[in-house]
């Protein structure tokens, strides 16, 4: 103690100090606690803010039909062409670069839902990255060809694994997907979009190089395109067709030259309409070369709007085969 003021005559006044008090140990391990948790949640924050504007999405189709095909026995079905769609699951991915660019990708691969088979290679239906912005997209790696997706802008059935379009006429005489492909496509200008592919030569064993375009209109009750692809050792195969709608109902029409590709030459034909909740399509491929004639018959009944029944009957003409092959289904698709 010592003296802080002399007090009234006779007394002393004295300041008392108090000296600190060691911190215990359990109150630092609470105050460390305490600031760990308020790092943690500060990262935790700032992770968000940074990821943000980046996004994954898992998606796939599981499809399964039961299915009689001339001179076979009737069987469970769960993969091309005696099914709706083939049965997928695939993983989606964006990020927003910053000033109106986008990276991107997609890997998708095939399953058999009968035996849960995957297919071989794995991601054998999309394996690719995009960089997209005000420019339109540049993509890179295994995706659909722009026939398909020509094709698939006007076709009746939304390029279901029995259309007669394509088992006439492939997509354009070629596959529905090219590897190492590069892939340019536009901004949409009014509607009118523009694809354009190649494969190079050195992504080829035989040497052989593959140019593809499209260009594709959709506005209102219209949809509509045309379609051009090239082997560097072939002749080319190209197409032209349209699909209009009247309310509900809706008609479709091309012409095709698939004779490079060694497909045929004619033309398709048909017409949805609704009954009820039930959707009805029927639809005609004729190569006049080969004086070849598919055709499909489809009702689809809506259970969501990601799950649908459909029942169909398919003909694969005889002309290019030596008979007639004739396919009935019924069976479910789900959309995830």
């Amino acid at each position: 103690m010592q003296p802080l003021s002399e007090g009234p005559p006779g007394r002393r006044a004295f300041r008392i100090f108090t000296f600190p008090q060691p911190v215990s140990h359990w109150r630092q391990t609470k105050m460390k606690k305490q600031a760990l948790a308020a790092a943690t949640l500060s990262a935790l924050t700032l992770g968000g803010v940074a990821h943000a504007q980046s996004s994954v999405t898992l998606y796939g189709v599981a499809d399964m039909a039961l299915a009689k095909v001339t001179g076979q026995s009737l069987r469970l079905a769960g993969a091309s062409p005696l099914t709706n769609g083939s049965s997928r699951i695939g993983f989606r991915g964006t990020e927003d670069l910053g000033g109106g660019l986008k990276a991107s990708f997609n890997f998708e691969a095939q399953v058999n839902p009968e035996t849960g088979a995957a297919s071989d290679p794995f991601f054998g239906r999309a394996a690719n990255l995009t960089l997209s912005g005000g420019f339109g997209s540049v993509l890179l790696g295994r995706t659909l060809s722009p026939g398909f997706r020509a094709v698939s802008a006007w076709e009746l059935t939304g390029a279901a694994n029995y259309n007669p379009v394509s088992s006439q006429f492939s997509y354009v005489g070629v596959n529905s997907r090219n590897n190492s492909q590069i892939t340019y496509t536009t901004p949409s200008f009014g509607g009118v979009t523009a694809t354009l592919a190649h494969v190079l030569k050195g992504n080829n064993e035989d040497g052989v190089s593959k140019t593809e375009f499209n260009v594709i209109y959709r506005g209102g009750p219209l949809s509509a395109s045309l379609a051009y692809n090239k082997l560097s050792n072939k002749d080319a195969n190209h197409m032209v067709g349209a699909a209009y709608s009247f309310g509900q109902a809706r008609v479709a029409a091309s012409y095709q030259d698939a004779t490079g590709a060694g497909r045929g030459k004619g033309f398709t034909l048909g017409g949805s309409v609704p009954a009820g909740p039930v959707s009805l399509i029927l639809d005609v491929a004729r190569d006049t070369e080969n004086k070849d004639t598919d055709l499909l018959l489809e009702a689809r009944y809506p259970l969501s709007k990601r799950t649908f029944l459909y029942a169909a009957h398919a003909r694969n003409g005889k002309g290019k085969a030596e008979t007639d092959v004739n396919s009935t289904l019924i069976g479910m698709r789900h959309n995830f």
